[in-house]
């Protein structure tokens, strides 16, 4: 009985290491307030915002993230609301879910020419595992393969608990940068044994600047992200691109991934798509990479409600 239970912590440590960090959108800018609690209300229209993912579909079925939120600016509150649902199953063993309420207040300086958004989220997480996902071998018959059931599976199956995060955004008609500070309380996760889930730092800037080339007229975004939580880091430059209705783009996550996006964007409607092309030692062929739909629906309120609004391409 000892041995087997070792057996089953050292599976389940592995498991959980391979996703300690919390999912990640290849397109960010597109899930912002999963990304960052101070982007709620810096657009002035009602967002509502979808993002799926699929990585690395081609091991145990792989990892699979759902994203809502909704935020919206209101003037009596001198900022924004926003709420955020995720959704996380990896591999059918650990599946996360997370609710999220933000405050940004909303600021602007120098004659309207920046703005400034400090944030606040309230959230709350419960986690489950399906022990039954895991299988030994003494439920293995000879002439008919799995036949018998385990009766030695760790009683606690969930874990729930409150989640704290912060963050600063600071924008203008050209730029803007960003930082964020997840799980400020270091919630416990754990099932068998306290664990920490350890504080997510991101910091992240782009710019958008319009030119003209045959009378077509183009607008170049490049950004930058930076996160680390624990021990992991993630760098990804990249440069998005926008004719008319028609963006695209291309990023580099550090040691890991190329990312190529496109997408269409209307005033009221952003919808993209993303591939990441997995370049680790884990290979693109071996782990299937990543798919990632992004949908976003722009209601547009009935007056103008700030002088400086924030709408990432």
């Amino acid at each position: 009985m000892y041995k087997r239970f070792s057996f089953l912590l050292g599976i389940f440590i592995h498991a959980a290491s391979l996703h300690a960090q919390d999912p990640h959108f290849s397109q960010y800018n597109l899930a912002r307030i999963y990304t960052n609690p101070a982007a709620a209300g810096s657009d002035s229209t009602l967002n509502l915002a979808v993002s799926g993912r699929l990585q690395w579909p081609k091991i145990g079925g792989g990892y699979t993230t759902e994203n809502f939120s909704a935020d919206n600016y209101f003037r009596c509150l001198h900022g924004g609301l926003g709420i955020n649902l995720m959704h996380d199953d990896a591999m059918g063993f650990i599946k996360t879910t997370r609710a999220g309420l933000s405050y940004a207040a909303h600021m602007e300086l120098f004659r309207h020419k920046l703005a400034v958004q400090a944030g606040i989220e309230l959230g709350y997480f419960q986690k489950s595992a399906d022990w039954s996902k895991l299988t030994f071998g003494d439920m293995i018959d000879e002439r008919r393969g799995f036949d018998y059931p385990d009766n030695e599976f760790p009683q606690q199956s969930k874990k729930a608990g409150i989640d704290l995060s912060a963050g600063l955004l600071l924008y203008s008609k050209q730029f803007y940068g960003g930082f964020a500070a997840h799980h400020l309380n270091e919630p416990d996760e754990g099932f068998l044994s306290p664990s920490r889930l350890p504080v997510k730092l991101s910091v992240y800037a782009g710019a958008n600047a319009m030119f003209v080339v045959n009378s077509a007229s183009f607008i170049l975004s490049p950004n930058l992200l930076f996160m680390q939580q624990q021990d992991f880091r993630e760098l990804m430059p990249g440069l998005t691109v926008k004719c008319k209705k028609v963006v695209l783009g291309l990023s580099y996550r550090s040691e890991d991934a190329f990312i190529i996006t496109a997408g269409l964007q209307f005033p009221f409607l952003k919808l993209g798509y993303s591939y990441d092309y997995t370049v680790s030692t884990l290979t693109n062929e071996a782990s299937g990479g990543a798919h990632e739909l992004q949908l976003t629906f722009y209601i547009h309120a009935s007056k103008k409600a700030k002088a400086l609004s924030l709408r990432m391409i």
